[in-house]
């Protein structure tokens, strides 16, 4: 073969082989079995709520999904960016940290069986015979919230004392602060009178009720923060757009094929959402900084 033609063969290669990776990209990047993530907002195992929801999308996806938990907000954004997961159940405020360094892409989010809204709300709960009624009696208080990174747990919290000029970053604001690690934790240590307020996800609160954790003559309410956007299911935006449309149909589509479950128990459906969903936490952590 002269020099020219093996020239022209070679570009000729070349030039399928891309063409090949432009219109076939899931032939690239989809890998065989997809790993999904979870954080830790639960003493009772949340990647137990998703085994329905998980075998369902599974099926009609035609892709084999399987779960992996993590022991906090952090590691589940690093096993999307390190590329050990393509899926992930977040926290909306986990989920603005993924979508920005681990190329998270939110795509649907569940509506608890008897609820209109995929949203929920953040809780501060003290026991039944406390001497606390309103709001802002918890200044001075020992005040336990989730963890690190929640939305609920965390940052909506953060945001609500802040309206009443309070500040977990002021030791003069209250007696003590701890993070008791998630939700249920939380809201244990307000019953077992390690702390005097919880700031918690409606969600784990209904569903401790629920399953008979707690009883509602135990404790109370003191305040309820406005809708919060709802914790997304996500996706890595490097797998094929091809598969992504699947994952999303099949989830949409999943309350049609059985009972299925999500964060708080059981669903009712899952409806679809999108990155500037989250927005509003967006600019809600940057009143906090």
């Amino acid at each position: 073969m002269r020099r020219e033609q093996y020239i022209n063969y070679i570009r000729k290669i070349l030039i399928i082989t891309l063409f090949s990776f432009w219109v076939f990209p899931s032939l690239a990047s989809d890998p065989k079995i997809l790993k999904m993530v979870f954080v830790p907002a639960s003493e009772k195992g949340d990647e137990n709520d998703y085994e329905s929801l998980l075998e369902i999308i599974s099926q009609n996806a035609g892709i084999k999904i399987e779960s992996i938990k993590v022991t906090d907000y952090n590691a589940a954004v690093e096993a999307m960016r390190a590329g050990r997961a393509q899926m992930a159940w977040f926290g909306g405020k986990t989920y603005i940290v993924a979508a920005k360094i681990a190329g998270a892409q939110a795509f649907a989010a569940g509506v608890r069986v008897g609820s209109k809204s995929a949203g929920y709300y953040s809780f501060f709960v003290v026991r039944n015979d406390s001497n606390l009624k309103n709001f802002n009696d918890v200044k001075g208080q020992i005040l336990g919230l989730g963890s690190i990174g929640s939305t609920s747990g965390d940052l909506i919290p953060r945001v609500e004392l802040s309206k009443i000029g309070l500040s977990i970053d002021n030791p003069n604001d209250f007696k003590q602060f701890v993070y008791t690690g998630n939700h249920d934790a939380c809201l244990l240590a307000v019953i077992n009178k390690h702390i005097n307020v919880c700031g918690m996800s409606s969600r784990n609160f209904e569903a401790r009720l629920a399953d008979g954790t707690i009883n509602k003559n135990e404790v109370r309410i003191i305040h309820k923060s406005p809708l919060v956007p709802p914790p997304p299911l996500a996706y890595s935006k490097n797998l094929s757009k091809n598969l992504k449309n699947k994952i999303k149909k099949a989830t949409i589509e999943a309350h049609k094929y059985g009972k299925i479950g999500g964060y708080g128990g059981e669903m009712s459906h899952y409806i679809e959402v999108k990155d500037t969903d989250y927005d509003t936490l967006r600019q809600l952590e940057t009143l906090l900084k």
